[in-house]
Formats: C-alpha cells, sequence, structure tokens
C-alpha cells in the first residue's frame, strides 16, 4: 500500500444542487497574472475551458485550435496553455485547454482531463449534494454497488 498524501475537498450544498460549482485560480504561464474564477465540474466535458474574457484578462495567447462540441453545435476554439490551481490547492502544471463561451455565471468548465486525475464523488443523502475531489485516485475504487450489496445483505434484503 502506497504512503502517498492525498489532496482532497469537498462542498455540500444545503440542499439537490444541479451545479457543482468551485473556487479555482487560473495563471498565465507567459505573465505574471492570475485570476480566481467560478468553476463548474462537469463529467460530459473532455475538456477543461475557460471565457474568452478570463483568457483576455490573463493575455493568454493561443497555441492551436480544437473542435468543441456541444449538445447543439460543433465549433473551433482556440487553446491556450494554462496553470490551474484547485480548492484542494494542487497546481495542474501546463495545461492545455480551449477559450469558448460557457454557462452564464461560470468562467471555467472542469473537464474529465482534470477530474480523471483524481477521484470524484457526488452524494445526495439527506437532501443535500455532497461533492468530493482528492489528487491522486486512491488505490481501493469506491464502488456504490458492493456497498449497495452489503447493506442490502446485512438488513436482510
Amino acid at each position: 500500500m502506497s504512503k502517498q498524501k492525498h489532496y482532497g475537498f469537498k462542498i455540500e450544498y444545503p440542499d439537490l444542487s444541479q451545479r457543482l460549482v468551485s473556487e479555482a485560480e487560473v495563471f498565465s504561464l507567459v505573465e505574471k497574472k492570475h485570476t480566481i474564477v467560478k468553476a463548474l465540474w462537469d463529467t460530459g466535458a473532455m475538456r477543461t475551458a475557460i471565457t474568452p474574457s478570463i483568457a483576455k484578462n490573463l493575455n493568454l495567447l493561443p497555441v492551436g485550435r480544437v473542435k468543441v462540441k456541444s449538445i447543439n453545435s460543433v465549433t473551433m476554439a482556440d487553446v491556450v496553455k494554462i496553470n490551474v490551481r484547485l480548492p484542494n490547492l494542487v497546481m495542474i502544471n501546463d495545461i492545455r485547454i480551449a477559450v469558448c463561451n460557457l454557462v452564464e455565471g461560470v468562467d471555467m468548465l472542469i473537464g474529465m482531463d482534470i477530474i480523471n486525475l483524481g477521484d470524484f464523488s457526488i452524494s445526495s443523502g439527506e437532501g443535500k449534494t455532497l461533492f468530493s475531489f482528492a489528487i491522486p485516485p486512491f488505490e481501493n475504487k469506491t464502488d456504490l454497488y458492493e456497498k449497495a450489496a452489503a447493506v442490502n445483505k446485512k438488513n436482510n434484503l
């Protein structure tokens, strides 16, 4: 068993939340500029993205272009390189992200390229949403099927 340190955070919402949002910090690789953003965690997104206004504020220069697929369209978007500090204070360095319009009230979309670096959990007990994330992922995976089977067996169901 590894003795590696894990870095986690959790956010508990007072009710069932339809959006998982946290703060994150975005850093320019070229200039000594950074900003705190409102980040939406989206398991349906393959790639992390920021809004054009955040890219402009940090003077980020495109390093390429990429196809961005949404529910209703496919567009081309600039790709920039940044560092991102997550709420657990883990820094994701030199990551390539898209620059595109996002849903209102959100500066950044955190996609599976970052989520896959750790363990991601959503729980809805007691009518509240608990969202947690830890890096690196744990060796023992969370298996809700096995947990349900064990509880049902214990309760003779």
